[in-house]
């Protein structure tokens, strides 16, 4: 018995080396957790040309430190539509464009977007990304 540790659960903030934040429309702490946590409906790099009228999103941030000390940033973007349908990428453009959006737009409710995929300069690769219906 001697080799057993028992902490209590607040010191589990400490346990991981990564950041997390999470941006929000959402009000319901459940409704977040189960996004989280189980699959969604849709990939959104499987619906291209797609409208989706967005009700919610649901931005997290994960920052982890890498082995050279540099931080290493994923961003993970889950849309909800009205008829509460959802739909993620893990798309670092996507997520910006849409930060973008809603940091230009403080009163944005629900909107009308197209997903796209565009050209990358010198790449042969597209990156999602969306336009406004």
């Amino acid at each position: 018995m001697n080799d057993v540790i028992i902490k209590g659960f607040g010191e589990l903030t400490n346990v991981r080396k990564s950041k997390q934040s999470i941006y929000t429309s959402i009000k319901d702490e459940k409704v977040i957790f189960n996004l989280l946590n189980t699959e969604c409906d849709f990939k959104l790099n499987e619906c291209e040309n797609k409208e989706i009228k967005v009700k919610d999103t649901l931005i997290k941030v994960i920052e982890t430190p890498s082995d050279t000390g540099e931080v290493i940033f994923k961003k993970i973007t889950i849309l909800l539509d009205e008829n509460n349908k959802s739909y993620v990428t893990a798309s670092k453009m996507f997520a910006n464009q849409l930060l973008d959006l809603i940091s230009s737009n403080e009163n944005l409710e629900e909107f009308t977007i197209k997903i796209i995929k565009r050209t990358v300069k010198n790449s042969p690769n597209k990156a999602l990304g969306f336009e406004l219906v």
